[in-house]
């Protein structure tokens, strides 16, 4: 009988021991996971006590443009030491931002916190004044369903997609063709439009106004190879778009130096309107003479195709510079060593020229307020491109004011846009993507980001694709989130 006991105890130890041995990896694994998350908060910490910017508005002399500004060391892009030419599939995160290591190390963990918690993407969080009122007329905020969810609202309305706008051009009717199991796969966004609607807070659009279609691209105006960068190197000028640092480790010869903060006004306010975006058209004129650009000579962009994809960013202003001949270098720098492409640590400059802008091209930017009196229009997309980490408002790499994301907003990362070589992929694919969350050319996309580095790149990608109707959101998610009355999807 003792002994039949004995054997009992032992048999019930042994059933248990999974589970005890579970619970311990489980607790191992969320410390390990807290650690690791401290860490990198300390790490964007340092980055942003860096972040000072570039001071003035006034074009600088090109040697200026060269020195090592610590608004240049954007979390984005610090990742200083480069590899040696490895093939491009390799150098995928080479030299990725510390934000987007960041975010890719968050990602598990916020994967599993997605899948434990039914309602994780958060609710609508409407300013104090806002709720009072609600609550007076009993409209409380609505629960929010999945984000993923999003493209459904623009999918609502059938008049918003129709099939007769494919005779307008010949791009958009190319890629609807094979569209038959891209179609299929849009095919329940009408069953995920209640919960799209439900983010939008009540009463809104507020003054609707429609968005018009902007210049079309094709992949061969946008992008050149690295191959045909090796033979006509000297018939172009180079822009190296990736911050000082990465530049002064080694750059393809004869490229002159000019981050995304070369362009932009970082001396602003974080949180506000301005902070991040374009300069005005004169001070932007006056930047691109600098960089020997006339507007004549074809410029080619590139950065490194695993940060944000600042030759992106570069292009946009160019487009809307009115230089039409700008191109971007198709996989980045990675793609350059792995066809073989020398590199150099000799600071190139050019001759400063004459340059001017009467005024930007229109219908490449979207400024705060449309979005805000257009939020809930039917067949408005709000293009997220950002980290799924960022999204769901796990972590605010950039002290953002709140976490989260726009109300009916659908995550898209930038990383999406890209085939495993790094470089991007092709129209066909980026509209099959784009229908398979329900979203079309007929529809109006606004693409944002923290502070519209990445979505300029995915803009112009999604121009090729023929999404003439879209649009970047410059100030990006740093300034609507720093404005406490304008609704948000919080965690």
């Amino acid at each position: 009988m003792k002994k039949l006991i004995l054997l009992a105890a032992a048999a019930a130890l042994i059933g248990s021991a999974p589970a005890f041995a579970a619970d311990a990896a489980a607790q191992t694994e969320q410390q390990s996971a807290n650690d690791s998350y401290a860490t990198l908060l300390s790490q964007v910490q340092t980055f942003k006590q860096a972040n000072t910017g570039v001071s003035g508005d006034a074009a600088p002399a090109q040697q200026k443009q060269a020195e090592p500004a610590p608004a240049e060391k954007k979390a984005d892009e610090t990742n200083a030491a480069e590899a040696p030419a490895a093939p491009a599939e390799q150098q995928k995160s080479q030299s990725a931002s510390v934000v987007d290591q960041i975010v890719k190390e968050e990602a598990a963990k916020a994967a599993k916190e997605e899948q434990a918690a039914p309602n994780n993407r958060g609710v609508v969080e409407l300013p104090a004044e806002e709720k009072k009122e609600a609550e007076v007329n009993n409209e409380q905020p609505q629960p929010q369903q999945q984000v993923q969810a999003a493209p459904a609202e623009e999918k609502k309305e059938p008049a918003e997609a129709p099939a007769p706008k494919q005779e307008e051009k010949q791009e958009p009717a190319k890629t609807e063709a094979p569209a038959a199991a891209p179609a299929a796969a849009a095919a329940p966004a009408p069953a995920a439009a209640v919960s799209a609607t439900e983010e939008i807070p009540e009463g809104r659009p507020l003054n609707p106004s429609p968005m018009k279609e902007g210049d079309p691209e094709t992949r061969e105006g946008l992008l050149v190879s690295a191959s045909w960068l090796k033979a006509n190197r000297g018939n172009v000028i180079l822009i190296d778009a990736r911050p000082d640092s990465l530049y002064a480790n080694g750059h393809i010869p004869g490229a002159v130096n000019a981050p995304w903060t070369y362009f932009s006004n970082i001396n602003a306010k974080q949180g506000s309107d301005k902070w991040g975006t374009i300069w005005p058209a004169d001070t932007m004129a006056k930047r691109l003479g600098a960089l020997g650009i006339d507007g004549k000579k074809t410029v080619v962009a590139y950065c490194d195709a695993g940060g944000w994809g600042q030759s992106g960013w570069t292009l946009w202003i160019l487009r809307q510079a009115g230089i039409k001949n700008a191109k971007m270098l198709d996989g980045g720098v990675a793609a350059w060593k792995t066809a073989g492409g020398e590199m150099t640590k000799n600071k190139h400059t050019n001759k400063t020229v004459g340059f001017s802008i009467k005024q930007y091209v229109p219908n490449y930017t979207a400024t705060t307020e449309w979005i805000n009196n257009n939020l809930g229009k039917p067949g408005l997309v709000l293009l997220d491109v950002r980290t799924d980490v960022e999204f769901l408002g796990k972590i605010a790499p950039f002290q953002e004011k709140r976490r989260g994301h726009l109300p009916g907003a659908i995550n898209i990362p930038r990383e999406s846009f890209l085939r495993e070589n790094m470089e991007a992929k092709f129209p066909d694919d980026i509209k099959a993507m784009l229908l398979a969350k329900g979203i079309t050319p007929d529809n109006e996309i606004v693409v944002y980001d923290t502070a519209g580095v990445r979505s300029a790149f995915v803009l112009m990608l999604l121009r090729t694709a023929g999404f003439r109707k879209s649009l970047n959101y410059d100030a990006g998610f740093q300034a609507w989130a720093g404005d406490p009355e304008l609704p948000i999807v919080k965690p």
